[in-house]
């Protein structure tokens, strides 16, 4: 019987979330069809729908998972350090597919939107930043999300050809003065 916690289940899940994102890294996600999904993982689509509701429960699972991943380098917000950041790029180096995909994705996603919202009200009890109003720090905190965001893309462009610990210390010099 083909459980949640059994190998097979397991192996048709990651076969699923695989050909999704090999499949998107040439294709707009909204052109992607779970028939695609389901030719490209070798899979019939009563397996898919054991695992999943619909190609939007798959993105947000998928995105979910990178999304957790991020936050506990970050520490859900509270650990914004040197380390962190080397950490940080490590891990989108790890998982460029996903992150050449996602990063290219026009707007804020459902995780992307979490985490945002993590770092925001970690900066707001935490801020040594003269910060005026909620408004100005949602506006500085989507400034340097939309900054790490294109560094991070532009790094997966060139095949991530500088190191992690690079990445880190560009950003980090990019940033410190303009806390």
């Amino acid at each position: 019987m083909n459980t949640k916690n059994n190998q097979r289940y397991k192996t048709n899940n990651e076969k699923i979330e695989t050909a999704f994102l090999s499949l998107i890294l040439n294709n707009n996600y909204e052109n992607i069809t779970i028939s695609q999904i389901c030719e490209r993982a070798n899979i019939n689509r009563s397996t898919f729908y054991a695992h999943y509701d619909d190609i939007n429960d798959l993105i947000i699972t998928i995105e979910s998972k990178f999304a957790n991943g991020m936050s506990l380098i970050f520490d859900f917000g509270r650990r914004q350090t040197h380390e962190a950041f080397i950490e940080m790029f490590t891990f989108i180096k790890k998982n460029k597919y996903f992150y050449k995909a996602f990063l290219n994705i026009p707007y804020a996603t459902f995780a992307e939107k979490n985490v945002q919202s993590q770092i925001l009200s970690n900066l707001a009890i935490n801020s040594k930043v003269n910060i005026s109003n909620e408004i100005e720090l949602s506006y500085r905190a989507n400034f340097f999300s939309a900054g790490i965001k294109e560094i991070c893309r532009l790094w997966l462009e060139r095949d991530c050809k500088e190191s992690p610990k690079q990445m880190a210390e560009l950003l980090i010099k990019e940033y410190k003065n303009r806390a």
